[in-house]
This record gives C-alpha cells, sequence and structure tokens, in this order.
C-alpha cells in the first residue's frame, strides 16, 4: 500500500535561503535549517551568487523566476523527488554554456 507523505502546513514553510559551495541551506519555519545538494540542480549550481539572491518563497517551495528553477521542498523532505534523466542534463548543461557565453561577450 502507498502511503502519501504527511507534511505540515506551516512547519515546512522556507524563510530564507543561503549558499555554501555545495548546497542550498533553506531555513524553515521551525527552527529546521535543510541542506540540498547543489548538483540536483545544475540551473542553480551554476548561477552567480547575484542570481541566487533573487528568489521567491511560495508555500512549500523556494523559485529563481531570473534562471527558472525552483526547490520543491516536500519532494525534499518526503525524498519523492526525481532522479534529472541525461537528456534533460544534456539540454541544461547546453543552457548553462549559452548563458555563460552570453554574459562574457557583454
Amino acid at each position: 500500500m502507498y502511503l502519501e507523505p504527511v507534511i505540515h502546513d506551516t512547519r515546512n514553510e522556507p524563510q530564507h535561503v543561503s549558499f555554501t559551495d555545495t548546497h542550498a541551506m533553506i531555513d524553515l519555519a521551525d527552527g529546521r535549517i535543510i541542506g540540498v545538494p547543489l548538483h540536483f540542480f545544475p540551473l542553480l549550481e551554476a548561477a552567480s551568487d547575484e542570481e541566487r539572491q533573487c528568489y521567491r518563497l511560495h508555500g512549500d517551495s523556494v523559485y529563481w523566476e531570473n534562471i527558472d528553477d525552483g526547490i520543491d521542498l516536500t519532494a525534499m523532505l518526503s525524498g519523492l523527488y526525481l532522479d534529472t534523466p541525461k537528456e534533460y542534463t544534456d539540454h541544461l548543461k547546453k543552457l548553462i554554456a549559452e548563458r555563460k557565453a552570453k554574459a562574457t561577450a557583454t
């Protein structure tokens, strides 16, 4: 039998995001801090410090509109996140390379 994970409505709401070299550190409403590996999110991993600071908190997620990437905390806390298919990872690497080339051209 499959049971949906029970995720508390307000305890898991993100309050703030900071970064280490390898992780996004998300402060939750109940005081916990969870670390999410940046390699799970190639666009966020490749983002500049300035781009990483432009996030929006919404319900149980954090979203970076400028790079079109986000972290779903329900998936992270429950372990139900999906592995990224190789085709998508290759596509992201191409987007990242294009973005870096555009940034150095200006």
